[in-house]
């Protein structure tokens, strides 16, 4: 079940195939068939003048120059910035024919220490509380955790929404930041999270800004490591960085806080702003600065407004042009190409997307990628998935956060048991679950990696045990169904469960519980039991 993925912004034309007809003898079967395979690259640029402002009228395609590798590119269509605005809704959608930009708002708790977390909790408020009730456009709310990406509000305009998700977020010690044996964690979760931001605009259309306000994932330079492992993180963040272009998303990190410490910021402001030129971005440096480069974002960093760059970021995300153009026949040899767009007015600048990466048609399959791909897809399906036996056991709603906390039985057989210590056994899942509308849109979502124990390593008493895992998630008043879905460890098997909203509100009710600062290991346990 994999997303064609890998070319320039999500929108990849049909093969074009032209069958030749040709006089055959009864029997024959052999008919000649030509394929040229065409891309629509999709640019949005943001034009500014030389104070940095941006420039929406008086342009026209004639205004401007696009090559790639160098090579001039024909515009194959010109949208103008008053063809984004939010049209007026005639069925109560928040964006209902997809012209206006979205804003994906994600608060960034792994990278960020308690102190920077409550500023940006405030920060975040201050800004909110500053617009409208009605928001000009769409957004919604995620916070990247110690232990998963959660969504806590999906699209919308309503202020009050986004200011209660903000409100009832549960506060966290970040003790991966603290402890330095994580660091690895923390670059696996946060690229993670942008691919999976990525698999989750799936279908949205326009362009969809992300403001990640908080350090971001850390900084790893491939210099220091060997060469099979340096090839397999340039691939991963290779991939990564196509999903965020193919899905038309920019990036634009925050950092809050004055001043950013020498080794603590997590991006490299000198990556963020540099001309790679032709060459690789990700060579040497694998940070959040070279992603914000790569999908025509911004850096702010050394300042301590975070509202005001948060307005600055969706002004920048919000006023700009759309030009295309068809990419014919391209060279699956995975090297970067690199997009260039320029203007007849040498006093304006053109900000977008640097390019992307070719796909490779010799590139080995990310098994990690492909968990992710898989469960998201999944988790936005409606067809059954039995690869694991489970069942929705219990369920409290907690009416004050509008959330629920849903106890899931697994049949352990299923689960990939490894031996651990003082005699007890562990399996790890992929656990995923969405708060659904009756038309399959998601309103508030959590993906998190959980990590079952067993007080035994008796592969038989294993085999015909249930493991329990705990899921919390948001439920918005529009939903109508909740999906759960887990994945082995391997990434071999996967389960799903439904549960009604009908059923959610018969659930007794309780408050919702104080939250602990430090989770408790292991997360989750799972005696076996018949």
């Amino acid at each position: 079940m994999r997303l064609l993925r890998g070319l320039l912004c999500a929108a990849v034309l049909s093969q074009v195939v032209s069958g030749a007809m040709a006089q055959q003898s009864p029997g024959t079967s052999n008919v000649p068939v030509f394929r040229s395979t065409t891309t629509l690259v999709f640019l949005d640029v943001t034009v500014l003048d030389k104070k940095g402002q941006p420039v929406v009228t008086g342009l026209t395609k004639d205004d401007f120059t696009i090559t790639e590798d160098k090579k001039p590119q024909s515009i194959f269509s010109f949208e103008a910035p008053e063809t984004h605005k939010l049209k007026k809704s005639r069925n109560g959608s928040d964006n209902p024919d997809g012209s206006a930009p979205v804003t994906i708002f994600v608060l960034d708790l792994l990278n960020s220490n308690f102190e920077d977390f409550a500023y940006i909790r405030y920060s975040v408020q201050k800004y909110l509380e500053a617009q409208p009730a009605q928001m000009s456009s769409p957004a919604e709310m995620m916070v990247i955790g110690n232990d998963s990406l959660e969504l806590l509000q999906g699209f919308t305009r309503s202020r009050a929404d986004l200011l209660f998700a903000l409100k009832h977020l549960p506060g966290a010690l970040p003790f991966k930041l603290m402890r330095g044996s994580f660091f690895g964690e923390r670059f696996g979760q946060s690229i993670d999270a942008l691919q999976q931001i990525a698999l989750q605009s799936k279908g949205v259309p326009g362009r969809k800004n992300i403001v990640w306000v908080g350090h971001g994932g850390p900084s790893v330079n491939t210099v220091f490591l060997d060469g099979k492992l340096t090839e397999d993180l340039n691939r991963y963040v290779h991939e990564t960085a196509n999903m965020l272009v193919d899905a038309r998303i920019s990036l634009f990190v925050i950092y809050p806080g004055l001043p950013v410490q020498a080794g603590v910021g997590s991006i490299s402001a000198m990556s963020a702003e540099a001309d790679p030129g032709n060459t690789d971005p990700f060579a040497g440096d694998i940070n959040f600065g070279v992603f914000v480069n790569e999908t025509g974002g911004n850096l702010y960093y050394n300042r301590n407004d975070v509202d005001m760059e948060i307005k600055r970021s969706q002004e920048l995300g919000s006023e700009y042009y759309t030009l295309t153009y068809q990419l014919h026949d391209e060279v699956a040899n995975g090297k970067f190409r690199r997009i260039r767009v320029s203007l007849r007015d040498p006093n304006l600048h053109a900000v977008t997307k640097t390019g992307y990466f070719a796909p490779d048609e010799h590139a080995p399959v990310d098994a990690r990628q492909e968990s992710i791909v898989n469960l998201a897809e999944a988790v936005r399906s409606t067809i059954p998935f039995k690869g694991m036996e489970m069942k929705v056991s219990e369920v409290t709603r907690h009416p004050d956060t509008r959330s629920a906390e849903i106890a899931v039985l697994v049949r352990s057989r299923n689960l990939d048991w490894q031996p651990a210590d003082n005699g007890e056994s562990t399996a790890s899942v992929l656990v995923g679950a969405a708060s659904r509308t009756d038309h399959g849109e998601i309103l508030a979502s959590k993906l998190q990696r959980v990590t079952l124990t067993a007080q035994t390593q008796d592969m038989a008493k294993l085999a015909i045990g249930m493991a329990r895992v705990h899921v919390v998630l948001r439920v918005p008043p529009k939903t109508r169904n909740v999906r759960v879905v887990m994945q082995s460890g391997d990434g071999g098997r996967i389960g799903a469960t439904d549960l009604s909203r009908a059923a959610i509100d018969a659930a007794p009710a309780t408050s919702t519980p104080n939250p602990q600062l430090m989770p408790q290991h292991p997360e989750q346990s799972a005696p076996p039991s018949p």
